[in-house]
């Protein structure tokens, strides 16, 4: 008997795919690639809302007009046929034919990224240093926190490389908060669309060094600027796993003090910029941290006897028995705690414009948007939709408000968000949206390109589908179900079985990104990432719980 998962396509499996019965091998037939509006949630060629503007959509019109002009050619070349002969009925019709625009031709698969332009290897080494090309300069950081900062970190790696032009090595996923081997990003993610969209060269640590749990590759070292002793109390970034795994061992470097972003406690991009680029002020920072070993543990006031400088060094810093990181290879211990916030726009305009929310910065902006999903996950996205709802095509599909409702860890970090504060936010949201049905041009802002309204829907017919931590027999959730809200249920599909610990968070933001409305959790940054490829990618609404 299938999965869950597999059950309703099980029939669309070979015998042995049958036998083995996963969800696995139904993904990898499953995935292909999709267009830039059906990736929000609709398929391109099932979906009966496809808007005119659409490539198929023109292309279906012109193989009509083909096919009408072609017959009509016909009966004008054979009623002349009469005078001139089946030869002469021939070049009527031809000649009709060749006045007809010929149907666009696919375009080609696009080119890999040439690994071979930044690496001395295309294939992973037991060294990250041999796979270091002379003539190239790259940036790098290590993972941190769980699976939505460690997104918010990359992207934000990602524009930092921009804006200093390096190239960027993106550090392996890490689990936290469930027990799984470390993964590199592309598993979920589309790394070649990215370099293709964002302009960024990119590549992953495991391109590098190779990720093996069972024979690790040898030790070694790498010196790292640590700018998360520079903005929290609590020192370097001790959460390694990134580098551990490749048997990547770290050696702290402080920096010098830097100004705050929006927030008030971030490094600012452009000090980062400031202090790449001035290789002498740099140098003369270096010799400051060695002479007063910097940096140092706070020193109780009450104690009377002071501990001498070189033993009073934070846990992890060492400067004069470690290198000093080079300017070949640019290593923060993360990047999470750089950013900026985006001014807002010079003068209002007559048309209002989306507000822009805290953590909307340039590192989003110029990366983080241009990192979709891959095919397998958009695959599994499509089947669990189908499954919630009980149907067989991505057609069937109604649009969607998505919510992320966040509750079991924050019930003591910052209360019990209510139900109330989520169905309150649809409503807000389904205003907004009926606006935007009645009257498309009545907003401005990020996404609008992809916004895309159905003909005869309203905001009222878009289903409500919510993710949740709580548990699905918990009366949180039947309280959902109630009101007739589909809830994601990862036990009822065996997604932990048939997939593995990652992928109920995965799949999860996928569904999110699916919606045309999104309602999410203050303070929750995995909510904060759901909103944001809602509002870029399709043009969404987005709304939140009050702040807790």
């Amino acid at each position: 008997m299938p999965s869950p998962i597999a059950q309703d396509h099980h029939e669309l499996l070979s015998p042995s795919q049958q036998e083995a019965g996963g969800i696995t091998a139904y993904a990898h037939r499953i995935a292909s690639p999709r267009t830039a509006w059906s990736t929000a949630g609709w398929g391109a060629v099932e979906t009966p809302y496809m808007p005119r503007s659409t490539p198929i959509f023109k292309w279906s019109l012109r193989r009509l007009s083909i096919l009408a002009i072609g017959t009509f050619a016909l009966l004008v070349g054979f009623h002349t046929s009469a005078k001139g002969g089946i030869q002469g009925a021939r070049e009527n019709v031809r000649s009709t034919l060749q006045c007809i625009q010929q149907p666009p031709k696919l375009a080609a698969k696009p080119k890999p990224f040439d690994k071979g332009l930044v690496l001395n290897f295309k294939e992973p080494q037991d060294s990250y240093r041999v796979q270091l090309k002379t003539d190239v300069r790259y940036i790098t950081t290590m993972s941190y926190g769980g699976h939505a900062n460690q997104f918010i970190s990359i992207y934000n790696l990602l524009f930092l490389g921009k804006l200093l032009r390096r190239v960027v090595i993106i550090p392996t996923l890490i689990p936290l908060h469930f027990d799984a081997d470390p993964i590199p990003m592309s598993a979920f993610f589309d790394i070649e669309r990215f370099i293709r969209d964002s302009k960024i060269p990119s590549i992953l640590l495991s391109d590098m060094k190779y990720l093996n749990m069972t024979h690790p590759p040898p030790s070694e070292r790498v010196s790292c600027w640590s700018v998360h002793e520079r903005v929290t109390p609590g020192g370097a970034n001790g959460n390694d796993g990134s580098f551990r795994y490749h048997s990547i061992d770290v050696d702290y470097w402080a920096l010098p003090e830097m100004r705050s972003g929006a927030e008030g406690w971030n490094i600012v991009f452009d000090d980062m910029k400031t202090f790449d680029i001035d290789k002498k002020g740099r140098e003369e920072w270096i010799k400051t941290v060695r002479k007063e070993f910097i940096p140092q543990q706070p020193i109780p006031e009450l104690l009377q006897v002071k501990p001498k400088p070189e033993k009073n060094l934070r846990p992890g810093f060492s400067p004069l028995h470690s290198a000093p990181p080079n300017d070949q290879l640019l290593c923060l211990d993360t990047t999470l705690f750089i950013g900026s916030h985006l001014a807002p726009e010079p003068f209002p305009g007559e048309i209002p414009l989306t507000p822009l929310r805290s953590y909307e910065g340039e590192g989003w902006v110029e990366a983080g948007q241009h990192l979709h999903f891959n095919a397998e996950v958009e695959g599994l996205a499509d089947h669990y939709l189908r499954a919630l709802f009980n149907v067989s095509t991505n057609a069937e599909i109604p649009p969607l408000i998505t919510v992320h409702i966040r509750r079991t860890d924050f019930k003591e970090a910052r209360g019990l968000t209510t139900l109330k504060a989520y169905t309150d936010g649809v409503e807000r949201v389904r205003q907004k949206l009926q606006e935007r049905i009645e009257d498309p041009d009545c907003w401005r802002g990020a996404g609008k390109e992809n916004a895309v309204y159905f003909p005869g829907v309203n905001s009222e017919d878009y289903a409500v589908v919510a993710t949740t931590d709580e548990e699905p027999n918990s009366p949180f959730v039947q309280e959902l179900k109630e009101l007739g809200w589909k809830v994601v249920d990862h036990d009822e599909m065996r997604t932990v079985y048939e997939l593995g610990e990652w992928y109920p968070t995965i799949v999860d933001q996928a569904i999110l990104a699916r919606g045309r409305g999104f309602v999410g959790t203050e303070w929750s940054t995995y909510s904060y990432l759901a909103g944001l490829r809602v509002k870029y990618w399709n043009g969404g609404v987005e709304e939140w719980t009050p702040s807790l």
